[in-house]
């Protein structure tokens, strides 16, 4: 009996140490398989920014090898702050126009490893844009200068750089964006609609662009165009002034001016002054309530043109009295007065009080009821004359009060049968603008 108690104790007592040494020999295999993470994120750009752009909070995209907290560095910031592995897309916040160079990301993982500082490639930004657009369906008719003023928005302050694409001969575009073009040869209008392309660049490399289409109307009508600004436009030409134009009256070979319809038609005998009033040949219907404007040239000398103004219609208006000034300047012929209705002491080429200008007429006419009155002055040629008249005011010549008396200012008349009547302005230039030729 005894043997076989110790025999069991023997056997338990091995049994406990087997346990207990089994129980030490899990332990250590469970110490031996817990590592520590020290492998930083690696980042990479996927996708740059835009550049130039006029994208304010512009996007940009980098791959991670690892999920963490997004750090930004440099200039630029963004509300995303998590990252997560693989391709990240974010929305930098709102920038300032500028080049932006110092642009960082970096993302710290969940054991604090965080990755080298990923340099944002370089980009520019330009909260820049157009602010006008042109129609769809612009047009203008033939003989008339077209202009599109191009405006643009933003903050953009170097130099920027207008083109045009497409566009018919001779239309032009400006440094400031202005597009100007007068149709004045037949195939402007069988070429007509244009599909016209104007580009904007900045000096960064931003380009804009903006595409229309342009039809040119009516026919041809050959001979000398002129424009019509009101203010003085003698040195310079404000676009935003630009009326229109008027072309230039002309007669058609034949003899038939003059006192028995049978003179030269000279500027002087298409006026054909006689009975106190003018008796034109070749002109417009004047009305007897405006003083009226037009151009004149003999078919067989294009090239000089003769200022011809009247005030009154003979049988049909009321006596009145009427002040201007007129003004001459970079005439390359001489000018001077052809015609002075009634006496030569209503419009006279003046010797001083001309100011800057070349050449000036002080204009003081009266005229009974039934009667005209007027004058003509030229020749004017080559492409850079400028004729000013003031209608008000103080005169600069002799400090007369200018007045049109009675009348309801001017208008312009022009031989396609289109006039301008100017209204209030007080004081209007015209001067050259092109030639129409119907033969091409």
């Amino acid at each position: 009996m005894k043997r076989i108690f110790y025999a069991l104790l023997v056997s338990c007592i091995g049994f406990t140490i087997f346990i207990s040494c089994s129980k030490d020999s899990g332990d250590d295999i469970i110490e031996n398989t817990t590592t520590t993470d020290t492998t930083a994120p690696i980042l990479a750009e996927v996708t740059a920014v835009t550049t130039p752009d006029n994208d304010t909070t512009p996007s940009y995209s980098f791959s991670s090898t690892e999920a963490g907290t997004i750090t930004y560095g440099g200039s630029c910031t963004s509300s995303t702050t998590s990252a997560s592995s693989g391709n990240n897309s974010i929305t930098f916040s709102t920038l300032s126009d500028g080049t932006y160079d110092n642009c960082t990301v970096m993302v710290t993982d969940n054991a604090s490893n965080s990755s080298s500082s990923l340099a944002v490639t370089t980009f520019t930004v330009n909260d820049f844009s157009f602010s006008s657009s042109a129609s769809d369906n612009e047009s203008v008719a033939f003989g008339q200068t077209y202009q599109y003023q191009l405006n643009t928005g933003g903050t953009y302050s170097g130099t920027i750089t207008y083109s045009l694409s497409n566009e018919p001969d001779n239309m032009t575009i400006s440094s400031s964006g202005l597009v100007e073009w007068t149709p004045s040869k037949n195939s402007d209008i069988t070429n007509s609609p244009y599909t016209i392309t104007i580009s904007l660049t900045t000096a960064s490399g931003y380009d804009l662009t903006q595409t229309y289409d342009l039809a040119v109307t009516g026919t041809c009508v050959a001979g000398n165009v002129l424009g019509l600004w009101s203010g003085d436009q003698r040195t310079s030409t404000d676009s935003t002034k630009y009326l229109g134009n008027v072309s230039a009256y002309t007669d058609n070979a034949s003899n038939i001016c003059g006192s028995g319809d049978n003179d030269d038609c000279t500027a002087s005998n298409n006026y054909y002054y006689h009975s106190s009033s003018v008796d034109l040949t070749w002109g417009p219907t004047p009305t007897a309530t405006t003083g009226n404007v037009f151009f004149y040239n003999q078919y067989d000398n294009t090239t000089h043109l003769y200022f011809f103004y009247m005030f009154g219609v003979k049988g049909n208006s009321s006596a009145d009295t009427i002040k201007i000034d007129i003004f001459t300047d970079n005439n390359s012929s001489t000018d001077a007065v052809v015609v002075a209705d009634d006496t030569s002491s209503e419009i006279g080429k003046q010797n001083s009080g001309c100011g800057s200008s070349t050449a000036c007429y002080k204009g003081r006419h009266a005229y009974n009821s039934a009667n005209s009155d007027g004058g003509v002055i030229g020749p004017f040629s080559g492409t850079n004359y400028r004729i000013f008249v003031d209608l008000a005011g103080t005169s600069t010549i002799n400090s007369d009060t200018l007045t049109l008396g009675n009348l309801n200012s001017f208008k312009y008349y022009s031989k396609d049968g289109s006039s301008f009547a100017l209204g209030a302005v007080d004081n209007f230039t015209v001067g050259y603008n092109t030639t129409l030729d119907c033969s091409n």
